[in-house]
């Protein structure tokens, strides 16, 4: 079984998306009966895939520092590498071969014109600029080659059962027939550690990722401002994301909360530690399509406390607190209560670590594999 991944999803440093390939790619090396053909292309991105390459039956990378300004001459080249990659790794078009791009190719809808013969799978991680356009930048395009990408599939993988409402609602029940739902693993980070790490003085809830837009972290600083008690106690921890802005500690200054809100980089055992040690993690998002921060913590028994909104309530299960993200006084509340109340605690910690054993990354590739056949052989 021949299968080619494109750039796409290797074009940024860390992302959910990319992270989802890697797992993917990584265990499909493991078999046999797999004949991997990977591009990469001119990549930022430091998962590690590249010290697979002798493993693939064709590879082609570079990895290039992040230059400001140079995304869209590197997209240019690798546009025009991966056309030749195609002619050379896939004769015929592609025929009896499976193509699984890693993004819906922002830089253009001629991406599948090397392969029209083979079979597409293509996997559909959420419709956020569908459902909240008023959050992003104008001019962005992501809906349109995302259109482009859904009709042109023989297959469509859904990452949640909610991502597969969203489509279905949006673009018509007619593609009911190629869809599957096929869950995310989530990575264990709970054997990691760093020791010497410094930690904040008080306890802290943790929040994680970039806090624009549709991730709603404002909520989270009014909920935590709005308490008295949680002021005192208390402070909050971002993981990830760009520096704190001028706009961001103007806005903590006017909740009174400047001297409480952190910010922690680093790698996975930095955000393993910060796991193990909060109060909880926070994951107020209006939307998500699946949510990898939610199962890491459990993971790691750190209990949560999320948004009741698109897939959160599917993966998180009954093992959150859940909260309107539209009200910081319902997730104020929610906040007290695991903060205050330790049989809350431990039984959501208990809980947890029960629920994060139904997804796995094994299960994911097993699942995918079983569709990637079933393509090849229609």
């Amino acid at each position: 079984m021949n299968i080619f991944y494109d750039y796409s999803a290797f074009q940024a440093f860390y992302s959910g998306i990319s992270r989802y390939f890697h797992e993917l790619i990584s265990r499909l090396l493991d078999k046999e009966d797999i004949d991997v053909h990977l591009f990469m292309g001119l990549y930022l991105n430091r998962y590690g895939l590249d010290r697979q390459k002798n493993r693939c039956k064709s590879y082609w990378g570079l990895n290039v520092p992040a230059v400001r300004y140079t995304g869209f001459l590197r997209n240019f080249i690798n546009r025009k590498l991966w056309k030749f990659f195609q002619a050379k790794h896939a004769p015929g078009g592609g025929k009896g071969c499976l193509y699984h791009p890693t993004y819906y190719n922002f830089d253009g809808y001629d991406a599948f014109d090397g392969l029209p013969n083979a079979r597409i799978a293509v996997t559909v991680h959420d419709f956020t600029h569908e459902r909240y356009p008023h959050l992003f930048r104008k001019g962005e395009e992501t809906p349109k080659v995302k259109q482009k990408a859904i009709e042109r599939a023989d297959a469509l993988i859904c990452v949640s059962e909610s991502t597969k409402n969203d489509l279905l609602d949006l673009y018509g029940h007619q593609y009911g027939p190629k869809i599957r739902t096929i869950y995310h693993g989530y990575n264990d980070l709970s054997a990691l550690s760093k020791p010497g790490m410094p930690l904040p003085s008080a306890p802290y809830f943790l929040f994680v990722g970039p806090r624009h837009s549709y991730k709603n972290f404002d909520c989270l600083a009014k909920a935590f401002a709005s308490s008295p008690a949680l002021k005192k106690d208390f402070a909050v921890v971002c993981f990830g994301g760009a520096d704190f802005s001028k706009k961001e500690k103007e806005r903590f200054a006017d909740l009174g909360v400047a001297g409480k809100m952190l910010l922690y980089k680093g790698g996975d055992d930095v955000l393993a530690v910060l796991y193990k040690n909060a109060a909880a993690l926070v994951f107020p998002s209006f939307y998500e399509g699946f949510g990898f921060p939610l199962l890491e913590a459990m993971k790691c028994g750190c209990p949560v406390v999320a948004g009741n909104s698109s897939s959160v309530p599917e993966v998180a299960g009954d093992a959150a607190l859940l909260f309107n993200p539209e009200s910081a006084e319902d997730l104020a509340d929610q906040l007290c209560r695991v903060a205050y109340d330790s049989e809350i605690r431990d039984r959501m910690i208990k809980l947890g670590r029960q629920h994060c054993a139904l997804f796995s990354w094994d299960r994911c590739l097993e699942e995918t594999l079983r569709l990637y056949r079933e393509l090849l052989q229609a």
